[in-house]
């Protein structure tokens, strides 16, 4: 297995912003790797242009990335990539965090692991995919492009429903963790408890605990925390309102709590964040925020 422990993705704090994409396009040699023994916080879609090179994971094996190929890993996945023998992998990549809306659609894992995997037959389907990837990059870079951020969401959004128009026999997300789902992200400021969440759906708490987890993959608590700390984020952002009433509006009931999670999450801590939020349009005070989508 390639091994890389310099590379900064390889670290399990290696994290980006819930919805900002990271994306980049190599055209690497052999003797390129990476091993990220622990996954990474934030799920990875990778399309192979030309060339080969190979992605290992301990559930599904050795995957054989040639021109066409669309390799999809979750978050959390242990996972090993690199250039083949002989070879130049030339490949676009991101890295991103998926919108609720999109669980329903995201293509289900399709080797002995958790990673989606599918080579591309379709010329249309690999030219939309290849073309969407490009609006990507293309977004990522413009920073004079009103709304850059939702076009570059809009062009992943393609990628992953192009993804998944190739499975089908794909499942639906379970009603009922869309249901739960739902509930968090609606009163992501209340406390749950997985008992209460459970009896709403008619499930016991542990099937359900494992049915979420299975599905989305956080667990309950994971994933309201992850909603809690994405509104935090918007009212960092565009608001003045002190830290700590925006840790206790959006459901930390402990500022010193709020700030370890905020910081672990983002990599820095809530007043470091927004004081990089400078060249950001001008603070509204008092300015409402919209639900988490």
């Amino acid at each position: 297995m390639a091994v890389k422990p310099n590379d900064p993705a390889a670290s399990s704090q290696y994290t980006h912003p819930p919805g900002i994409l990271v994306s980049d396009s190599y055209c690497k040699p052999y003797g390129y790797s990476c091993y990220r023994p622990e996954g990474t916080k934030d799920w990875l879609v990778m399309y192979t242009l030309a060339g080969k090179g190979f992605v290992n994971n301990a559930g599904c094996g050795l995957l054989e990335c040639t021109e066409g190929t669309l390799t999809l890993i979750p978050q959390g996945v242990m996972h090993d990539y690199y250039t083949a023998e002989q070879e130049v992998w030339e490949k676009l990549w991101a890295h991103f965090i998926p919108r609720i809306s999109w669980m329903d659609w995201i293509p289900a894992s399709n080797t002995d692991g958790p990673v989606y995997h599918v080579p591309i037959g379709s010329p249309l389907i690999r030219q939309s995919m290849e073309a969407a990837f490009r609006r990507v990059l293309s977004y990522r870079l413009d920073t004079y492009t009103t709304l850059r951020e939702e076009l570059t969401l809009n062009a992943l959004e393609e990628i992953l429903l192009l993804a998944a128009s190739l499975q089908t026999d794909r499942k639906p997300l379970d009603p009922r963790v869309k249901e739960v789902l739902d509930i968090l992200a609606r009163q992501f400021a209340e406390n749950h408890l997985i008992e209460d969440l459970a009896r709403q759906v008619c499930l016991s708490p542990s099937r359900l605990s494992h049915l979420f987890k299975e599905q989305v993959g956080d667990s309950i608590i994971e994933t309201l925390n992850k909603y809690r700390l994405r509104q935090a984020e918007k009212l960092l952002k565009y608001t003045l309102r002190p830290i700590t009433e925006i840790a206790w509006d959006v459901g930390f009931h402990s500022p010193d709590f709020f700030t370890r999670q905020f910081a672990s999450y983002y990599g820095m801590n809530p007043s470091q964040y927004r004081k990089r939020q400078d060249k950001n349009p001008p603070i509204v005070r008092g300015e409402g925020i919209d639900p988490i989508r």
